[in-house]
């Protein structure tokens, strides 16, 4: 049984909690459509990240993904802050515990570094874009052409690293072609910034 004094402790909590919802409501009226469906990307794919990750296991990397699901409503809200970066360690840290060295299932692997990427290019371009500006037609534009070269081309990997079949487990190997797939961006990225 609740007393006066809790029912009373009770309206002051109902009352911040409506005027933190009114301004979350505020917020988001006030923002562009282009704002909305740049939070959707990245909210969507944070929220893809997080569910691939974990590779179909609950107990200790589907608990890690879990865990991320409030820091993907904060990178929505503040895609400056700490939000998207907790995302990206937890999807990492489930994919690691999941697989290990074992080689990952290669569908799964791109669907989820695809949506790293994604989460991460939309989550720079939010963070410097203040929540009630409109983003730049140009802006977008280049945003989805650096998104579409280099999801292409990562695509362009994958299908090669198919066709020529899966080695077994190594370290070594996975660690170069994490430095192959690197030096490629920069390379891709350098190009890209030419006049």
């Amino acid at each position: 049984m609740t007393g006066p004094a809790g029912r009373a402790g009770a309206a002051p909590a109902r009352h911040r909690l409506r005027r933190a919802a009114g301004r979350v409501r505020d917020g988001v009226r006030r923002m562009p459509p282009t704002q909305l469906a740049l939070r959707g990307v990245l909210v969507g794919s944070g929220g893809l990240a997080l569910l691939v990750a974990p590779g179909g296991r609950l107990v200790v990397s589907g608990l890690l993904a879990l865990l991320a699901v409030p820091a993907l409503v904060v990178a929505a809200a503040r895609p400056d802050g700490a939000g998207p970066a907790v995302v990206l360690g937890a999807a990492a840290a489930a994919w690691t515990t999941r697989y290990g060295v074992a080689a990952a299932p290669l569908g799964t692997s791109l669907a989820l570094a695809a949506a790293l990427y994604l989460h991460h290019l939309t989550a720079a371009l939010l963070a410097g874009t203040p929540p009630a500006a409109a983003v730049d037609a140009d802006v977008l534009a280049r945003w989805g052409a650096h998104a579409a070269l280099v999801l292409g081309v990562t695509g362009g990997i994958a299908a090669l690293a198919g066709a020529l079949g899966r080695p077994g487990p190594s370290v070594p190997l996975e660690l170069a072609g994490i430095g192959v797939a690197l030096a490629l961006a920069a390379v891709l990225v350098l190009l890209a910034r030419r006049p």
